[in-house]
């Protein structure tokens, strides 16, 4: 396998590809491109020419100055339902994080955050406008161009993320839900061959961009896998949704 000079990559998150037609930008001997991506996550590089790369994680390593990076970037995928290789490992023993490593954990959160409401989420078609938050421009901004969030911007959008004017739904973890359950149905949609069927699953999409949230119904009649408790949050109290269409 032939790789880029080590340190010329910068690792920016774990994200959704389409296991469809993403291959790892690593490349063989023979310049063929290296493997897919059948789960439809990738580590997503930045090369020195600006744009982003999708790399496995063992290719990842091999290119990274310090493999470890990749475990200090936000994870997109946090909410999917893929079982792991090491699931059925033990358990590692759980030690409270330094203070850096708390630190590190509250700067991706809130970097993770600005990127769902300013363009991942955002960017789902005919998704209810109250997701775009114009406040948070100037930081999405700094963040698309390689930027880091200082502290003080770190508390500000951990602030507004927990807020109690921040509805359930704009909450993170109900924006994490809304953006995997938005890729799946994107996957389906593109490889479906049955006009019913494609209506259908446009339909849920639609609905999904409306209300930002899916019932266990609406999951199952799709036919895609979520987290065990997708959009539960979306609904603190009252429990779940009571209304399918």
């Amino acid at each position: 396998m032939t790789h880029p000079t080590h340190g010329s990559w910068t690792p920016v998150r774990k994200d959704f590809v389409d296991p469809a037609s993403t291959r790892c930008h690593a490349r063989n001997a023979k310049g063929g491109r290296h493997h897919g991506f059948p789960e439809g996550h990738a580590y997503i590089l930045r090369g020195l020419d600006g744009h982003e790369y999708p790399f496995g994680p063992e290719c990842a390593c091999e290119v990274l100055a310090v493999p470890e990076a990749l475990d200090q970037i936000p994870d997109y995928t946090e909410r999917d339902a893929v079982k792991r290789i090491d699931a059925d490992l033990p358990a590692p023993v759980r030690r409270k994080p330094s203070a850096a490593e708390q630190e590190l954990a509250r700067r991706n959160a809130a970097t993770r955050y600005v990127v769902l409401r300013m363009e991942k989420v955002a960017a789902v078609p005919r998704v209810q406008p109250t997701v775009l938050f114009p406040a948070l421009d100037e930081l999405y901004q700094r963040i698309v161009t390689g930027g880091t969030l200082t502290n003080a911007q770190v508390q500000r959008v951990l602030a507004i993320e927990r807020s109690q004017a921040t509805p359930p739904k704009l909450k993170s973890t109900n924006l994490l839900d809304v953006y995997t359950a938005h890729v799946k149905l994107e996957w389906l949609i593109a490889g479906a061959n049955r006009v019913d069927q494609i209506r259908f699953l446009r339909s849920l999409h639609d609905w999904l961009a409306r209300h930002l949230v899916l019932s266990a119904a609406q999951i199952a009649a799709a036919g895609i896998v979520m987290h065990p408790h997708a959009f539960r949050s979306a609904w603190p109290s009252e429990g779940g949704p009571t209304e399918l269409f």
